[in-house]
């Protein structure tokens, strides 16, 4: 896969990224038929990160609320030299949301202390010694996080220390991921990244990737599969790709990655065949038409 700039970070992204939550956590998840599954053993989880490797994949997204997911893929990519070493990868994962096994539940905690805390946690659960993206797990309350919460600024102090090299928030609503950017001033800088919600089944957050691109914010998209829930999404793409006859996933992946300021598009699986496919599938989403 070709590599993208995302935004104006200086780092360089496939345009398919691994998202890790199976790897950690089946309670409390939206997927189809997700509470209850086995988390995979560590052989399949190496063989899935092998895999987005063969397939050019190089930015894996995870989160404290990925329950182990932090934790094992520190220990498998450790393990295995980060299969092709550190710089090979870009390593995503957040603050603010923490999740709770034992209830199924997650409680939030965007204080300072506790943004540290997390940073510092993630970087010992990685085994690295920079996190390459950090995004504010927001809960829903998208305006008092940024405004009010501190995280953001606190991410900012620790990005001044070399511990993160990109901040960013993965936002509930469009009008959060907008005050983002429009609030520039109110914590010492915009955004680096926003993870966005996009796809033909949920457009509005296109709004905010077109804000994004003025701006120069780099732009991760989530749920562009809507958490594997494909009733409608092939009735809802634009006709020219109708047209080219695609199946679903590479509809969406189209519909996604063909918005400008997109830089790419974060899929979750547990499984390495299934990530086999999407990139087959985002390889020929990316092609263009004959």
């Amino acid at each position: 896969m070709d590599l993208r700039p995302l935004g104006r970070t200086g780092l360089m992204v496939s345009p398919l990224a691994l998202g890790t939550v199976k790897l950690g956590r089946n309670r409390g998840l939206k997927y189809p038929a997700g509470d209850g599954l086995p988390l995979p053993s560590d052989e399949q989880a190496m063989a899935l990160l092998v895999a987005a490797a063969d397939a050019g994949i190089n930015l894996i997204d995870t989160a404290p609320a990925y329950g182990l997911s932090e934790e094992r893929l520190g220990n498998l990519l450790a393990a295995s030299r980060w299969l092709g070493g550190r710089d090979r990868w870009i390593v995503s994962t957040k603050v603010g949301e923490e999740f709770d096994p034992a209830t199924g539940e997650s409680r939030f905690d965007f204080s300072p202390r506790h943004v540290r805390y997390s940073v510092e946690r993630s970087l010992r659960r990685l085994q690295t010694d920079v996190l390459d993206l950090v995004l504010v797990h927001s809960g829903g309350d998208d305006e008092w996080v940024i405004a009010r919460s501190g995280a953001l600024e606190t991410l900012r102090q620790l990005q001044r220390e070399g511990l993160v090299r990109a901040v960013g928030l993965s936002p509930k609503t469009l009008d959060g991921a907008l005050q983002a950017m429009r609030s520039a001033s109110d914590y010492g800088g915009a955004c680096d990244v926003v993870m966005i919600e996009y796809s033909p089944v949920a457009r509005q957050g296109g709004l905010g990737i077109d804000a994004a691109r003025l701006r120069g914010v780099g732009v991760l998209v989530k749920k562009a599969l809507g958490s594997g829930h494909l009733e409608g999404v092939l009735s809802r793409t634009p006709p020219e790709i109708r047209a080219a006859s695609l199946g679903t996933v590479e509809a969406a992946l189209r519909f996604a990655l063909g918005k400008a300021g997109v830089t790419s598009v974060v899929l979750g699986t547990s499984n390495a065949e299934h990530l086999r496919a999407n990139a087959e599938a985002c390889e020929r989403a990316l092609a263009k038409p004959a």
